[in-house]
Formats: structure tokens, sequence, C-alpha cells
């Protein structure tokens, strides 16, 4: 996906790699700043990790076109999809209390008649986006589960219903179709099991245990006060305009499990750090060996389980990044060279490429 036009984007992170002043904030600030000019964006922030230590963070550019404020390492910045390694997460917590195990079917976890056909899907197969399931929803089914204002653990049961009652894709394990109704359908199974709402558990199980304090759900901000940036869209010709906070600036919150949460660049790095020390051997919020069940995809697959894992110039990349399409932001480490990098712009997706191309390049 990389664009020609962002190759001095690459270069100017790859001076930077590997050399005692790739961590100094001045370093990271002039990075940035490349990044987001080449990338024409608003902000974008980002941060460095390894496995030990603080990360270090930066940010750079104004929290929303046509206004001077700036933006700061404090502010909050919507990470769409990224949001999914936290469901798997709470997964894994649940496997390791004994309430599910990976290879546990659609039929075992929310009965037989209701899982359907989809009965034989396992749980890895379901964090895998390998279960057959469709991508999204379609507009009249959105509008099915969410009549009567029912509340979000109401609609993804409704959810459950009314996607399970339908006939695979393809056979379990068969193909890969990334889907945002697996996610929400895993976070279903939680709510199920724990008598909690996934935004609770969320916050119960992983982010206060975890000292993530700044994340929340849905845009940041509040309407007409600019204490944090505004995601931004584009017009037909690439103009890009902010988008205020509101249902408008998100997606719907039934899809919470799969892509709603926002935090600051130094809490999305401290998670980043969190799974670099799993897969380097170190228990933490669940064991080692379940920081690698997460990031070991199926045999011929590269998604694990809420991570994309690849082999990018000889050295293995864990990675995912989210977009609500107002928002951008990827996650990615290395953990045999112990480095890991975050980048986020409030820009939207049409920066994905460029902010992508950036940090596999900060990685080498």
């Amino acid at each position: 996906m990389l664009r020609t036009g962002f190759a001095v984007v690459c270069a100017v992170w790859l001076m930077g790699a590997g050399s005692p002043g790739a961590r100094q904030a001045t370093a990271l600030v002039a990075r940035l700043e490349v990044l987001r000019t080449q990338a024409q964006v608003p902000a974008v922030a980002g941060a460095t990790f390894s496995s030990a230590g603080q990360p270090e963070v930066a940010a750079v550019g104004v929290r929303k076109l046509g206004d001077e404020t700036p933006v700061t390492t404090d502010d909050l910045w919507h990470i769409g999809s990224v949001t999914k390694s936290f469901t798997s997460l709470l997964m894994a917590r649940c496997v390791e209390r004994g309430d599910v195990s990976w290879d546990a079917t659609l039929a075992d976890l929310v009965g037989a008649a209701r899982a359907g056909k989809y009965g034989p899907v396992t749980l890895t197969q379901l964090l895998g986006h390998r279960a057959g399931l469709p991508a999204n929803l379609t507009p009249v089914e959105r509008g099915t589960i969410a009549a009567g204002g029912a509340t979000e653990p109401v609609q993804r049961q409704r959810l459950i219903d009314r996607v399970l009652s339908g006939t695979p894709a393809s056979a379990p394990g068969e193909s890969f179709v990334y889907s945002n109704v697996g996610y929400i359908i895993a976070g279903a199974i939680l709510e199920a099991k724990s008598g909690q709402r996934w935004e609770d558990l969320v916050r119960e199980e992983v982010l206060t245990p975890l000292g993530l304090t700044s994340a929340g759900q849905g845009p940041p901000g509040t309407v007409r006060v600019l204490s944090q940036p505004r995601g931004h869209v584009a017009r037909p010709d690439g103009t890009l305009v902010p988008v205020e906070p509101g249902p408008l600036a998100d997606n719907q919150p039934y899809l919470g499990p799969a892509g709603r949460l926002h935090m600051t660049a130094g809490d999305l790095a401290r998670w980043g750090q969190v799974h670099l020390q799993g897969e380097r051997g170190a228990d933490g919020i669940v064991t080692s060996a379940n920081f690698k069940r997460l990031h070991q995809p199926e045999t011929g697959a590269t998604y694990a389980m809420g991570w994309v894992v690849q082999e990018r110039g000889g050295r293995r990349v864990i990675w995912h990044n989210g977009s609500n399409t107002m928002w951008y932001a990827i996650v990615a480490f290395d953990p045999a060279a112990d480095t890991g990098v975050v980048l986020m712009t409030n820009g939207g997706i049409g920066a994905g490429p460029a902010l992508d191309a950036a940090a596999m390049a900060a990685l080498r």
C-alpha cells in the first residue's frame, strides 16, 4: 500500500531507527511533522516503545482544520478496529478462568439451535475472521436490531439471532473475511457469560488493571468545545472537513467490541508494550502462553486473534490498524528487535497507507 509520494516519510523514520537519539522527543516530533506534511492531515500523534521503560510520545499539528489550537500528548484519538485486540484479550481472560476454551464452538457458546449452520465454528475461527460470517450488517439489519431503542447488549443478542439464522459464506476455517460482525458476536458472548455490558467489562477487566485511564468509547470531545481533536471526512475533491462529536462521528454503539475505543497515544503505546512483553515471555494480565496464542494465526493465515502477524524483511511483525473513516491508528511491534511504534491521526482513513508505511519503516 506504500505510495511513491511517501518515500520521504519512510526515509525519515529509517534515519532514526536503532539509534540512541531515535527515542528523543525532539527527533520524534521532527519525524511526525514530516509524516503529517506528507500525508496532508491536520495532526499526527505517535509513540515508540520497547518491553521496558516508558514510551516516548509526541504530537504535532492542530486539533481541527480552520483552527490553530495545537494537539498535545494528552489528547484522545479514536483507534477504530484496534479495539478488536481488546475484545480478544477479554476472551483470553475468560479462557484462563475456565469459562470457555479456544476450541469451543458457537454451538457450545450460544446453543446448537441458535447457532444453526454456524454451530461448528470455533472461538479461534470466530476471532480470526474465518467463520464464514458477513463483514457487516446491511442497513435493513441495522434498523431491525436497533428497533425500539434497545440497549447495546440487547442489540448484540438480536444480531446473533439475525446473523446466525443465515447460511455461512464458507465452511469454518476455509476462507478469511474480515468481519466486524464476528467481533460483535464475541462481545455478546462475553456479555452473556459475565452479565455485564461489554463497555463495562472491558474497563473492569482490561483498561483499569492496565492503567489505561484515558480510554473511552465513541468520538472524543464535546460539541462546540475544542477540548479534543476532531475527526475529519474527505469531500469528493479530497478536502478534509472536521466532524463534531456526536452520532454521526462514529460507528453505532452496538459495534463497540469491533471498533469504538479512543485513548491517548501513550496509552495505546502501553497497550502495545503489554503485548510485546507477553510475546517475549512475560506473564501479565494473561499468561505469556495466552499472549502468544492471541498472536498466533492458524496455519496458512496472517490474522491471529485481534492481531495481524506477518514476515517483513525476514522479521516477524505483529500489528493492527483501525479507522472509523474519520480517524486512523496503527500499533505495531517487532518482538525479536524489542521495539514498537504507534501512529494516530485525525485526518481520516485516506492517511492509512502513509501511517502504515511509516510504522513499518520505524520498525526496520
